[in-house]
């Protein structure tokens, strides 16, 4: 392998979560404990149908949650140097697509679609990459900020 040259910028953006597992545990944990215990009062009012109901709400929560981190594996990279512009993207399966562009000819997009959404995009010549989807718009204005510094020093020559 040979050694990587030094990089103008090399960003790595990943989803964030809110929850780390061991709060995901006891998260479900809890809801267990308060389904449990209105489980047993509904038992003892007769009303059993609802006991399958509240277990089918606790699989359905650890599921989604699960799906959640699934999907937080997920990440893109984009590295600026003196060979070029690289961008991979990694899905959550761990599929990474790679695509090469010209850092002479590309530029940084911010499409503002309202008051508190944006949208950002990497276009080089006929290619238009988005980027950052799982950011926040905040994230995105910033991350649009530091790509295009170094595109701008790129075409400078202010190389490492």
């Amino acid at each position: 392998m040979r050694p990587r040259k030094p990089a103008i910028f090399d960003l790595e953006m990943r989803p964030s979560r809110s929850l780390d597992r061991r709060s995901f545990w006891l998260m479900i944990a809890g809801v267990s404990l308060i389904f449990l215990l209105m489980g047993v009062r509904f038992l003892m009012l007769g009303a059993w149908p609802i006991l399958p109901f509240m277990l089918a709400d606790i699989a359905l929560l650890a599921w989604a949650m699960r799906a959640s981190y699934r999907s937080g594996r997920a990440s893109e990279h984009l590295r600026l140097d003196s060979e070029g512009l690289e961008f991979i993207r990694i899905a959550a399966h761990g599929q990474a697509r790679r695509t090469r562009l010209e850092p002479w000819h590309a530029r940084v997009e911010l499409e503002e679609l309202g008051e508190a959404e944006n949208r950002l995009w990497l276009r080089a010549g006929d290619r238009r990459l988005r980027l950052g989807s799982f950011l926040s718009p905040a994230e995105r204005a910033a991350i649009a900020d530091v790509i295009d510094d170094g595109l701008r020093r790129f075409r400078r020559g202010d190389r490492p």
